[in-house]
């Protein structure tokens, strides 16, 4: 926080810096329950747009009382679903002065989609049913609650934004986006992990391409424009199986940081790319010392992320996946 975003103090929007949400509710929890005059609820349910927008492909446009219309179709301001940018004007437009809940459309807008969900045709419900189940296994959906026992529930059905712990190799790689604008979704990623095995010893080389084809918004706040596509200023962590070395890292404005976090290795950089640009950052380390008789890799997904294309070219030969949700692979 200090040296990327120059705040001395942790913000309760910045407490979620941890690859694992519970541990990041946690963090906000701490604080959170320290107001005074505030509820103390059951649990707290994330989510991304991506929800919504599917909620909305089945059930149709929707209208919210004192907020407008809302739809899943293509807004081409944004080449996004028009209910994207319809909460992004709302939120984040620049104005003339202070406006207080900018973000209170959340609440009448899920409810408004519950209502409707709760009175459409009974032949939707199978698809909205799987809409929920996708976007739990997708990670667009995310459960946190304080009762032990619910939480080991969630835990157990992969709701909870866990990072899981493995005695084989591991890759899980979380980009934070401390730009301030919304640029994330105009970027696509796509990663490759080229895995060498000699003896005992397993290097890897981990290639991540980023690639924002769009104009840039106009930033200036003066403009009083929406400010999406913005520079990506991207505090990037790769974790890695415990004990892993690292040998380099291309692409890195900074100095490269090893950690250790979450019961794993933590390699952690840090570049920009303006709009209409790409830009690639690239990992080489190895392994520690594991059982090589069956070559398996578990692939965590980033929560609120879209699917990402991962090849792995293991001893030569190559395997594509499309990481949309947490992937357990065997390698030969």
């Amino acid at each position: 926080m200090k040296k990327y975003l120059n705040e001395t103090y942790l913000n309760l929007r910045n407490s979620n810096m941890s690859p694992d949400f519970k541990v990041s509710m946690d963090t906000f929890s701490k604080y959170y329950n320290d107001i005074p005059g505030m509820i103390r609820p059951d649990g707290i349910i994330a989510i991304d747009t991506q929800l919504p927008v599917e909620i909305l492909k089945v059930i149709g446009p929707i209208g919210v009382g004192g907020w407008g219309n809302f739809s899943a179709n293509n807004d081409p301001r944004c080449d996004c679903p028009q209910v994207v940018y319809a909460l992004e004007e709302i939120a984040d437009r620049p104005t003339n002065k202070i406006v207080t809940g900018r973000k209170a459309v959340l609440g009448p807008l899920m409810h408004s989609m519950m209502a409707n969900a709760m009175g459409s045709p009974k032949h939707l419900w199978p698809k909205l049913l799987n809409v929920a189940f996708d976007a739990i296994k997708q990670k667009h959906l995310l459960f946190y609650f304080f009762e032990e026992k619910t939480q080991i529930v969630a835990e157990d059905f992969n709701a909870a934004g866990r990072i899981t712990p493995t005695a084989y190799d591991y890759l899980h790689i979380n980009d934070a986006n401390l730009g301030g604008a919304k640029t994330d979704m105009f970027i696509t990623r796509e990663v490759e992990q080229e895995i060498t095995v000699e003896g005992s010893t397993v290097t890897k080389t981990v290639s991540i391409s980023y690639h924002n084809p769009y104009k840039g918004s106009n930033c200036n706040l003066e403009a009083g424009q929406l400010c999406l596509n913005g520079t990506y200023r991207d505090y990037i962590r790769l974790l890695v199986p415990k004990g892993s070395t690292l040998i380099s890292v291309v692409g890195s404005e900074v100095k490269e940081i090893v950690s250790e976090d979450l019961d794993k290795t933590v390699f952690e950089a840090f570049f920009t790319m303006r709009p209409e640009s790409q830009s690639k950052i690239v990992f080489k380390y190895t392994l520690p010392a594991m059982d090589l008789t069956t070559y398996r890799l578990l692939l965590q997904k980033q929560p609120g992320t879209p699917a990402i294309k991962h090849t792995i070219i293991f001893n030569g030969t190559e395997t594509v996946v499309q990481l949309d949700q947490d992937r357990e692979l065997v390698l030969n």
